[in-house]
């Protein structure tokens, strides 16, 4: 296992973006909740808070894709550099408004989502461009485990910050984060000789162009994969809630939550040191059922001991298929929509979390228990195995469509 990830760090500029995507990860986890307890604070309601973050991750989700499609055909650089003055711009409306009054803030949240910097999707579409092939999944395990530890502590950070400066400047610290994160991504060589993509424009119908990686069968299963996925957790997060405050322990679903984020990060480190191929369809699948199996059994856990082992085990199951799709995704999506299709996975996956939690708090306000959520989750995973069984159909990418790699000074590409 130490093998695989000391070859993954000895690629020159492989540490320096890690380090970048440290910092710029851990502004959207901070981001959440400090924007929810600014806009509260000042305006003294949920409701207004609640439209804020509404606002804020739709727009988000709904502009992530155009970020990445310009990045493809303009090039990262100057991508990156137009939608970080555009970010600032709309931080400082956003910090203005905060005195202005709810409509205000609701519109620069919206503003604030819409300019999102595609930093994410940069990184990651730039680590085939730093490791070879057989790292590739090394490289995507140790992205996911940094997601999973930046959303572990950016809301822990978010308290001990408030306790020197107000929520709306923990705010503009989350910001400060992506800003600089943004910057110091383009100074990594392999984003500074990334330009505009060498392969051939798409072809078909207009619609199919404007589709871009959409039209591509096994790109699409895969991002609905992911959607599938992040339905699940979102389930899973208010049912466990919901069965920690049913047993009277309602403090435990943060242990419980940790343990599911310490299962998964286990469980991608454990995939991204595996040497051995394994069919990628035949891993979907029987990750899928895995986590359909263990949710099925979490709702009819008897206490919540053996819910804690259970949404650990869930944990480990998911890691590794967190860890999958970008791998699958940057060998087999077409290389002239490389950032886009990181930019559509982030809205999937929002997209899915998004309607997972919608699901189960509605259907948790007549089992407090938590059980009709688990169910739910477990129902979504096993659908997630058929589609991946019957719709995913990887095939190579084909010789005009592959991606002219310019490697990094010093690297052995």
């Amino acid at each position: 296992m130490v093998t695989s990830y000391r070859r993954f760090l000895s690629h020159p500029g492989v540490p320096f973006l890690l380090a970048v995507e440290v910092i710029a990860r851990l502004s959207t986890p901070m981001l959440g909740l400090a924007l929810l307890l600014s806009a509260a604070g000042q305006d003294g309601t949920y409701a207004t808070a609640g439209l804020v973050l509404t606002g804020h991750a739709l727009s988000l989700a709904g502009c992530a894709p155009l970020g990445g499609r310009l990045a493809d055909r303009h090039g990262p650089r100057r991508t990156l550099t137009a939608y970080l003055g555009a970010h600032a711009v709309s931080y400082v409306l956003l910090l203005a408004a905060h005195r202005a009054g709810p409509a205000a803030m609701v519109g620069t949240a919206v503003l604030l989502g819409a300019t999102t910097p595609p930093v994410s999707a940069v990184i990651r579409a730039n680590w085939p461009r730093l490791v070879p092939p057989g790292s590739l999944k090394t490289a995507y395990a140790v992205d996911n485990a940094v997601n999973e530890v930046m959303f572990i502590l950016g809301p822990l950070l978010v308290p001990v910050l408030m306790l020197a400066m107000p929520a709306y400047g923990v705010v503009a610290t989350a910001g400060a984060a992506l800003l600089v994160g943004g910057a110091l991504t383009l100074l990594a060589p392999s984003v500074r000789q990334a330009g505009p993509s060498n392969t051939p424009a798409a072809t078909g119908s207009r619609l199919t162009r404007l589709a871009g990686p959409l039209a591509h069968r096994p790109t699409l299963t895969l991002l609905v994969l992911a959607a599938f996925g992040t339905f699940t957790f979102g389930c899973l997060r208010i049912a466990t809630v919901a069965a920690a405050t049913a047993s009277g322990a309602p403090s435990s679903a943060g242990v419980l939550m940790a343990l599911l984020s310490a299962g998964a990060l286990a469980g991608a480190l454990g995939f991204g040191a595996r040497d051995r191929p394994v069919s990628a369809r035949r891993l979907l699948v029987v990750i899928s059922v895995a986590d359909g199996v263990v949710m099925a059994a979490a709702a009819q856990a008897p206490n919540l001991l053996v819910l804690a082992a259970l949404i650990t085990v869930i944990g480990l199951v998911t890691g590794p298929r967190d860890a999958l799709h970008p791998t699958l995704l940057a060998e087999h999506a077409p290389a002239r929509h490389r950032t886009e299709v990181f930019a559509w996975l982030n809205t999937f996956m929002w997209t899915g979390y998004g309607l997972g939690t919608a699901v189960a708090g509605y259907l948790s306000e007549s089992d407090t228990g938590g059980a009709a959520a688990f169910t739910a989750a477990s129902v979504v995973a096993l659908s997630s195995a058929i589609v991946a069984a019957v719709a995913y159909r990887p095939h190579h990418t084909p010789p005009n469509e592959r991606e002219t790699i310019h490697p990094v000074p010093g690297s052995d590409r």
